[in-house]
């Protein structure tokens, strides 16, 4: 005579209906996740294209024969990631961050975006009179889906490519869409 006792645990039954919710969950929340990354970082290069534009008007106010930099690396810290005061000068102003003055290739991101500065326009001494920074995702639909502009106006412009693509030329800035 076999004696059943009451056992406790799940059936094999109950652990499978059991991982496939948990996987239908996350397939609903997955999606969303990235989504959300994608703004944030979106919206964090925005707000590092608005900094470079102040830091441009810093910069052509302090060094009015340079006009505006040249390079992000001029307005970034003077001594590689740290900024020592002291030696405060127009090839490092120290108004943003190493990582965003670093940030000038598709491996080397900031919050996901690359970014490019280039001279537009100089007057007859040299003096930098235009410029336009440009971001691009590092990754397209990983790390961001827009490209992003702005000129020493300091009217942000986008752009949505079809792939991985670089900064918006100068050429283009002016012709893509003002971001509202």
């Amino acid at each position: 005579m076999i004696i059943w006792r009451d056992q406790s645990g799940y059936t094999l039954a109950e652990l499978l209906i059991s991982v496939v919710i948990i996987l239908l969950i996350g397939s609903i929340v997955f999606p969303n996740v990235l989504r959300s990354q994608l703004s944030a970082n979106e919206s964090a290069t925005i707000s590092n294209i608005r900094e470079i534009n102040k830091a441009q008007s810093v910069y052509q106010s302090t060094y009015p024969t340079r006009g505006f930099a040249a390079s992000l690396s001029d307005l970034g810290p003077n001594q590689g990631k740290k900024c020592v005061v002291k030696n405060v000068g127009p090839e490092g102003m120290c108004l943003i961050g190493a990582d965003l003055a670093n940030a000038l290739t598709p491996t080397t991101p900031f919050d996901g975006y690359w970014y490019r500065l280039n001279p537009t326009t100089r007057d007859s001494a040299g003096a930098v009179t235009g410029y336009v920074i440009s971001a691009a995702p590092a990754v397209f639909n990983k790390t961001g889906v827009r490209d992003f502009c702005s000129t020493e106006e300091a009217v942000i412009h986008y752009k949505v490519p079809n792939a991985n693509s670089e900064p918006p030329a100068p050429a283009q800035c002016a012709a893509m869409p003002v971001l509202q």
